[in-house]
């Protein structure tokens, strides 16, 4: 197997002539893989993140003494942010026997240490911009109330964070992030204050749901067939109120002394039958529906199709979607939602999103061919079909 050599991690980031704000410090979060991710693979993720992200400097590989050395790329987010490398993982940072990861149930914050088996790192430098500490008892679900405990991200530093965790998500790789206000604006060496880096290593399972972008429409009684083909059980979502009268009623009463006539009485009566014929000589189209699976454990998995005009930044522009697009969204939905908004949701509760891991993908592979188009999950990233 030949040699890959790669480049130690920078030691000071500003180098990429960002634009910045007189209240904005470039800070770098490191995202670690323990596989060698193609260029053009990570150009197209960050894509469906950042549509106008692009490589201003591809990666360079050559050949060194028998070993194939790599040179760092520039891959342009946008005119604040820059994903460079890839690098050596930092050696302050490696620690075989004490692996951060949001697997563990440690939930308060502590120092990352890349796993023992990582190959590389990817830098993310944006800008430093940080709000108010997170409030107590609320969800987590990626855990950066936990890592930025003192202060969350906001604006472009908030894209970004969320970014690489969800690319973290999709890759099964790890974060790490610089996460601690620095004790000044010092220039500071990286290697040297490692205990400003928190990390998470996200459950690519979470990542239930998925979305069809398609231009295909299903009727709500084709649409029942298909999804009956995956689970025999699915019904249509209940769609109707029982009537149990006006919360008023003596306002819609006649009395005899309101200021009214007899001809006016006909007069709206007349209106109101022709309200009802029409009604019924005239077909009402359905625009939006949805279907529902209900398992035996409370949880439920919901089919909700409908037309859209919000699409992934990956689908903005493409040719199909011009006339219009029809959403298909396949989500699984657990009882207990307080369990489901943390960081790390109870054995239970895991085991058995790997039963309804398998219902949607099921689901999702008898709508897709029935539709085509274009798998999604929720944090933008397309799917291939093939992989179902």
């Amino acid at each position: 197997m030949t040699e890959l050599r790669l480049t130690p991690a920078p030691l000071s980031t500003q180098m990429f002539g960002l634009e910045t704000t007189s209240s904005g410090r470039e800070v770098t979060h490191f995202l670690a893989l323990q596989e060698y991710v193609d260029p053009v693979d990570l150009e197209f993720l960050w894509q469906c993140r950042f549509p106008r992200a692009a490589w201003e400097v591809l990666p360079a590989e050559r050949q060194v003494d028998g070993a194939v050395e790599l040179t760092p790329g520039v891959l342009r987010v946008s005119a604040r942010s820059v994903v460079h490398g890839p690098y050596l993982p930092l050696a302050s940072l490696v620690d075989a026997a004490d692996t951060m990861s949001a697997s563990s149930q440690d939930t308060a914050p502590h120092p990352a240490r890349f796993a023992h088996g990582t190959s590389m790192v990817w830098a993310l430098t944006t800008i430093r911009e940080r709000g108010e500490a997170p409030v107590p008892g609320g969800g987590d679900r990626d855990g950066l109330a936990r890592i930025f405990a003192e202060g969350l991200p906001t604006r472009e530093e908030l894209r970004q964070v969320t970014a690489l965790v969800a690319l973290a998500r999709y890759l099964g790789a790890s974060a790490h992030f610089d996460a601690v206000e620095p004790p000044s604006t010092r220039m500071y060496r990286i290697e040297n204050d490692q205990d400003r880096y928190r990390s998470i290593t996200p459950d690519p399972a979470a990542n239930v749901d998925r979305i069809i972008y398609s231009d295909v429409w299903l009727d709500p009684a084709a649409a029942l067939r298909i999804a009956q083909i995956a689970l025999p059980s699915v019904q249509f979502m209940p769609t109707e109120v029982p009537w149990e009268g006006p919360e008023d009623p003596s306002r819609f009463l006649y009395r005899e002394h309101m200021d009214i006539t007899a001809e006016q009485i006909e007069t709206i009566h007349e209106a109101a039958d022709q309200h009802d014929r029409e009604a019924l000589e005239t077909a009402n189209p359905v625009s939006a529906f949805g279907l529902v699976f209900e398992g035996r454990d409370g949880d439920i998995i919901t089919v909700e199709i409908g037309g859209t005009d919000e699409l992934p930044p990956a689908l903005q522009g493409v040719d199909w979607a011009a006339a219009g697009v029809i959403e298909y969204r396949i989500s699984w939905v657990p009882q207990d939602l307080e369990d489901w908004h943390r960081e790390i949701p109870s054995f239970d509760l895991r085991k058995r999103r790997t039963r309804y891991i398998q219902m949607v993908r099921d689901l999702t592979k008898a709508f897709y061919s029935a539709t085509s188009g274009e798998i999604s999950d929720l944090d933008g990233f397309l799917h291939d079909p093939a992989q179902l």
